[in-house]
Formats: C-alpha cells, structure tokens, sequence
C-alpha cells in the first residue's frame, strides 16, 4: 500500500449522492516500490516515506462507513481488513451490464458517460481519483439495484457470457466446445485458482445446462409429459 482514498457515497432524502470526496493519502510501506508498480502510479520512494504507516490508511477508509465498497473488492478488501459488507463494483457491472466491451474502471466511466470532463478523476490510477470513478459507477449501479443486492453479488460468483482468454477468447461460452469445458473442470488449475472463480462457475453452468437439455431430448415424450424448464438447475447441484 502506497497511497490510499476514499470517496463518500451516502443516502440522502433525495436519493444515494456522493457526501463528499475524493481524499488521498500517501501511505508508508516501510518497503522499496518496484519500478513496475511505480511505472502505473508514479509514486517514488522519496514521496512515499512521507506518508501515513498503513494502520493509519486502514483507519481513514473505515472511518464512519457502514458498507466498504471497491472496483475489485477482493484484492482491496485484504489490505483495509474489516468485517463490514463490501460492495465488488466490477462484479456487479459484469452482471448489470454483461455486453460490455471491458468491465474496467475508466472503460465502464466512459462507456456510461460517467463523470466525463471531471478533473476529479484524473490522474488515472492514483487512489482519489479512482475512487471517484467507482463512486460514479456505485451511484449507476444504485439506480439498479439495493445495496443489500449489491453485498449478495459481490459474495458469489458472476454467469458470464463470453469467454475472456484462451483459444475460444471472445466466443460465448454456450459456443463453446464439450472437450473445452471438460479442460477447464477437469484438467486445468483453474478450479483451485480463486481469480478464476467466475470462469469455473460458467463452465459448470454450462455442461449443466447442456447435459439436461440432452436428458430432455433424449426421453420418451408422451401426452403426459411435461418439460422442466429448471432441469438444468437441479443438474448443478451435483456440483
């Protein structure tokens, strides 16, 4: 941790607006910055050793907030450490909006037509600013959906609808082949691989989806049959 922010988003009469924001700090990491990480913020080691220790930083974002929220929660969330409700705005725009072309942070700004022309987001990859964004996409998200909805996505995993690497990147995952499925479930490391969770969960998703279809078109029909629509559902359970 080397800088942290924060922008605050409260609940008003009149609707969810931001109170206040966005605030940054430079933290301390009582280590050298590698020149890779540097090369993304530009904060060298001379203006870091001015800043807060981290249990300072951790202190600021907690402060006052009932619900903790990131653009990635699940990398943010194990430098603050808190047992409050996070809000994963990555993960609830894949669901929200899931055709769209990057669910990054400044992609989905401009996409959306959020906060354009601000200076308050700029510079890119420094913490106030980028807490700014995600404050704005928060707030879209807020037109959509409860922020009780909001905690729920951000715990489980997300149905997505193309794939996002390897040979059939691009492709919707109901396009893609038996044999790459059962790579992925069966062969490959993603399933003990925790930032793959969304992939592992389409997968499965799918070859339930595909086995019960089989199973419905495979059965004897009869005037007394009916079809189960929620086939597939009680196939994932197996799971």
């Amino acid at each position: 941790m080397v800088e942290v922010g924060w922008t605050d988003v409260r609940l008003f009469p009149t609707g969810w607006e931001i109170e206040r924001g966005p605030q940054s700090v430079l933290v301390n990491p009582g280590m050298a910055i590698s020149f890779p990480a540097m090369a993304v913020h530009h904060i060298t080691d001379e203006q870091a050793a001015s800043g807060i220790s981290p249990s300072q930083a951790k202190q600021h974002v907690r402060a006052g907030a009932d619900i903790l929220c990131a653009h990635n929660s699940a990398f943010d969330s194990r430098f603050i450490g808190t047992d409050r409700p996070w809000i994963c705005t990555f993960k609830a725009a894949r669901t929200a909006w899931p055709d769209m072309q990057s669910h990054g942070n400044s992609s989905i700004r401009y996409e959306r037509g959020l906060c354009l022309g601000d200076d308050r987001s700029q510079p890119s990859h420094r913490a106030g600013p980028d807490t700014w964004v995600t404050a704005h996409i928060l707030l879209d998200l807020l037109k959509i959906y409860q922020p009780e909805t909001l905690i729920e996505m951000t715990g489980r995993p997300v149905t997505l609808i193309k794939v996002g690497f390897g040979e059939h990147f691009g492709k919707r995952w109901s396009d893609v082949p038996d044999k790459y499925l059962d790579w992925i479930l069966n062969k490959s490391s993603m399933p003990s691989d925790p930032n793959r969770e969304d992939d592992v969960h389409t997968a499965r998703l799918e070859v339930s989806k595909r086995a019960a279809k089989a199973s419905t078109s495979s059965a004897p029909t009869s005037a007394a049959s009916t079809h189960d629509p929620d086939a597939w559902r009680k196939e994932m359970e197996r799971f």
